[in-house]
């Protein structure tokens, strides 16, 4: 996994428990990785999940819970750090339908060793997309907080419902998204 997202779950504990409450939970910790984690670096799915398993047990909230919220999280902060692949679209059904293409093509571009997750889209009407994401990772919870902070993000609200789940043997997530009507998004 990607140094990045071992970064964005740091700022994402900091900012919810404090420096030294986040220093405690990192030392709470059994990591292969001994060097601080670095945007582009590599470093073992284990230590993600195991920063995350403590997360659950530090926060009291459970493992599905903080996978959403830092989801949500993610998208305020990737919209600031990389603000070309969110400018660029002035609604949330728009950004979403372009999630492959920046997976695929553009973190590739950025980090040759990547193994990002596969989304592949059916845009069955204006108002609804149908979101299929598959991943080694399987963090399903992770990706149901992306939706809810692209929506916060382009303040365009999104009804969803999961389909199916690769948690319960499916062969990947399927979303169903409906948006909401335009005089409703307005601000």
């Amino acid at each position: 996994m990607k140094g990045i997202i071992f970064n964005l779950l740091e700022d994402f504990l900091t900012e919810n428990l404090g420096e030294e409450k986040f220093e405690e939970l990192i030392d709470g910790c059994t990591l292969k990785t001994r060097e601080p984690f670095v945007g582009p670096g590599s470093y073992p799915d284990e230590d993600l999940l195991a920063i995350v398993d403590r997360a659950v047990e530090v926060m009291g909230m459970t493992k599905t819970a903080v996978l959403r919220v830092f989801g949500k999280f993610c998208i305020g902060r990737l919209a600031r750090k990389y603000p070309s692949f969110f400018n660029r679209h002035n609604h949330a059904k728009a950004f979403l339908k372009t999630l492959d293409a920046i997976h695929s093509l553009e973190v590739k571009k950025l980090y040759a060793d990547a193994k990002p997750p596969e989304f592949i889209m059916e845009d069955p009407s204006p108002d609804r997309l149908v979101m299929r994401y598959s991943s080694e990772r399987k963090l399903c919870p992770l990706m149901e907080g992306l939706i809810e902070g692209v929506a916060e993000h382009y303040r365009s609200p999104i009804r969803y419902r999961q389909r199916q789940c690769m948690l319960e043997g499916g062969p990947s997530c399927e979303f169903e998204l409906e948006f909401a009507p335009a005089e409703v998004v307005s601000s």
